[in-house]
């Protein structure tokens, strides 16, 4: 071959010998692996350090506040102030050691998808240190009062041999104590709401690893909006207290007694009423009298209004003891509280209602008292009647088994029952008798007086009316007046009143069932079912032939939000219509119940705007009704068994 061809064979040899291109892509291909691999290994280290091994630790120490959390009701159940306190201070701790260990996440906020979560954390740590801050000022504010309020260890008021009106005399004289206290605990508080207020629920999974998330964070955020409103609403209230307990002056007070046997709007048919006086917050009776007492000496007459036309058909005027038709109280005192001043009774500051729930909760921490000249009275049960012994015997003595009846004309009475006119001296020794065994109650009884009185007004056994408009804001703010309350949501206020003039309701029960149905773009359909029951048969006195339990009669409304459309109703005998009433739209009708049967009233209805989740439902509690069961169901979800003993602020996520 001539070597003149070698410098074209060349290139041809060494293109066989050269590493085939797949190999030197396989070669290229690992020259790249080795920084990538670098750069994943660099990866793994930074989220191994820098997320997954903060977040183990981080998920530990909550799991170490949630242990520690988790003691504190348990403590406060037992009441045990000192130990509450103790275990605060851990818990103070343990959110502490979480706080340190989040902070090494902070470089989540530079990332978009994990910015909002990792400020949840921050929001929610913050509003925890401000809860924490509210509870130390709550727990060294209530330490002189501890023994009070039933609270073990820290506090005490003295004495031990000291009795109730001792111990109240020392809570008025150091009220003012309480007012810079009470500010910076709503302070706390407020500050704590505004962290979780920015904290959007829906961000989060309604259920982790069998553990509902998303309603848990709603239902935080909706108890604590609602512990900030309370707090700051009881600061008129304790501004008021001196003059409502007569520190600067003696206070006199209209006292009604109202029987929730024989339910009525604002709490029960008004039988009898005391003119009362507080001076320094000591009390004592300065009248009583019947309630029919009171209306002989209201000569003007008034036209019954349409619901008394409709259902008490032989009462042709609107007497002073039909006058609370209206639920809302103060509504209600707005009309006979006017009418009382043309009585020419005693001027008083205000009206307190109490009913039948109120002897029976008191004479439970009591024991058995005696009135003299009337016998002896207690809480225990009456065979008799299934009912307690002091308001059967309080029926008995009365012996109505009606209204006292009046000729139109001459104004006289034509028809009255056995103890008229000596009903009214026992109302007084009662009252007496009542209030001196609690305030001569010792130490011991101190805490359970404190709670029992606490109930009473929450669940509305006890109302106030004041004339001062000052004082009467104050007791509006913290839920005290008996009012209709305003709401922006959902609305629901079932209201019964028992036209039959026999105490039915004491053996008369209701339950609710609610369903609520939300399509997607929002429109709200409810569907309210009201069983009524009276598992008592027909109730006379052996003795006394006094006829107790028979026929119910019940004017029945239902207020829901303003402009709810009625679709169906069902269960009502007469008087079925759709109206307005004190900014609600209200469902009426009436119906009867016989002893030992059931009465069932359905109503269908669409609320008049669209529904965003969460879904928030204000139910109000009717003043003396008793406390009744209601299932709320949404979108087919059915929510824990509600009973309803107070108004109930419900937030529903759906």
């Amino acid at each position: 071959m001539n070597d003149n061809n070698l410098p074209e064979i060349t290139p041809l040899v060494r293109s066989f010998d050269a590493s085939p291109p797949v190999r030197k892509g396989r070669e290229k291909f690992k020259k790249f692996l080795v920084p990538f691999g670098v750069i994943l290994l660099i990866l793994f280290l930074v989220l191994t350090v820098g997320f997954v091994l903060p977040a183990k630790s981080i998920l530990a120490s909550v799991k170490d506040l949630e242990s520690s959390g988790r003691k504190l009701p348990e403590l406060l159940k037992s009441q045990d102030l000192a130990g509450t306190k103790n275990q605060l201070g851990v818990v103070k701790a343990d959110l502490e050691n979480v706080k340190n260990r989040f902070s090494r996440l902070g470089w989540l906020k530079i990332i978009p998808l994990a910015r909002n979560y990792y400020l949840d954390g921050q929001r929610g740590l913050a509003a925890g240190r401000e809860l924490i801050a509210a509870a130390e000022i709550a727990i060294d504010a209530i330490t002189p009062y501890a023994d009070i309020i039933g609270l073990k260890g820290l506090g005490t008021t003295g004495d031990g041999a000291k009795t109730t009106e001792d111990r109240i005399n020392f809570v008025i004289t150091t009220l003012d104590k309480l007012k810079p206290q009470l500010a910076n605990i709503g302070d706390h508080l407020q500050k704590a709401q505004q962290e979780v207020d920015q904290i959007n629920p829906k961000r989060y999974p309604k259920n982790f690893r069998g553990r509902p998330i998303r309603d848990q964070i709603t239902t935080g955020i909706s108890l604590l909006d609602q512990a900030s409103t309370l707090t700051n609403d009881a600061a008129p209230l304790l501004e008021a207290a001196p003059y409502i307990l007569g520190l600067d002056s003696p206070r006199k007070y209209l006292v009604i007694f109202q029987n929730d046997a024989e339910l009525r709007a604002t709490g029960g048919f008004m039988t009898a009423y005391a003119v009362i006086s507080i001076d320094k917050g000591k009390i004592s009776v300065i009248q009583s009298e019947d309630i029919y007492t009171l209306d002989a000496k209201f000569t003007k007459k008034i036209p019954a209004p349409e619901p008394i036309v409709n259902y008490l058909p032989k009462v042709p005027y609107w007497y002073m003891r039909d006058q609370n038709l209206s639920p809302d109280f103060k509504v209600s005192m707005d009309t006979f509280f006017p009418n009382y001043q043309l009585t020419n009774s005693p001027a008083v500051d205000g009206v307190f209602t109490v009913d039948t729930q109120v002897l029976v909760e008191l004479l439970k921490i009591t024991g058995p008292i005696g009135v003299p000249g009337f016998g002896n009275f207690s809480a225990a049960d009456d065979s008799r009647c299934n009912c307690p012994q002091v308001w059967y015997e309080l029926e008995l003595f009365a012996d109505v088994e009606g209204p006292v009846v009046w000729d139109s004309i001459t104004g006289q009475i034509i028809l009255q029952p056995k103890n008229y006119g000596q009903r009214k001296s026992f109302i007084g020794p009662m009252m007496y008798s009542v209030l001196a065994n609690v305030m001569a109650q010792p130490k011991s009884k101190m805490g359970t007086l404190f709670q029992t009185g606490l109930a009473l007004f929450n669940e509305k056994h006890i109302q106030l009316y004041f004339v001062d408009s000052k004082t009467q804001a104050a007791a509006e703010s913290f839920n005290l007046a008996g009012r209709v309350r305003e709401t922006e949501g959902d609305y629901l206020f079932v209201v019964d009143t028992n036209f039959a003039g026999a105490k039915t309701n004491a053996w008369v029960t209701y339950s609710a069932d609610q369903k609520i149905d939300i399509t997607s773009d929002g429109t709200t359909t409810v569907t309210l079912t009201l069983t009524y029951k009276n598992p008592q048969q027909y109730f006379q006195d052996a003795e006394t032939k006094l006829k107790l339990n028979g026929v119910f009669r019940d004017w029945l409304r239902v207020f829901v939000p303003k402009g709810s459309e009625l679709i169906e109703a069902q269960g009502f005998e007469s008087g079925q219509k759709t109206g307005e009433d004190l900014g609600k739209t209200v469902f009426e009708g009436f119906f009867t119940l016989t002893p030992l049967n059931t009465r069932v009233i359905t109503l269908k209805y669409k609320l008049p705007f669209k529904a965003k989740s969460p879904h928030k439902l204000l139910i109000q509690k009717q003043a003396g009704a008793k406390d009744f069961p209601y299932v709320v169901t949404i979108n087919g979800k059915k929510q824990p068994e509600l009973i309803l003993s107070s108004d109930r602020d419900i937030t529903l996520a759906f």
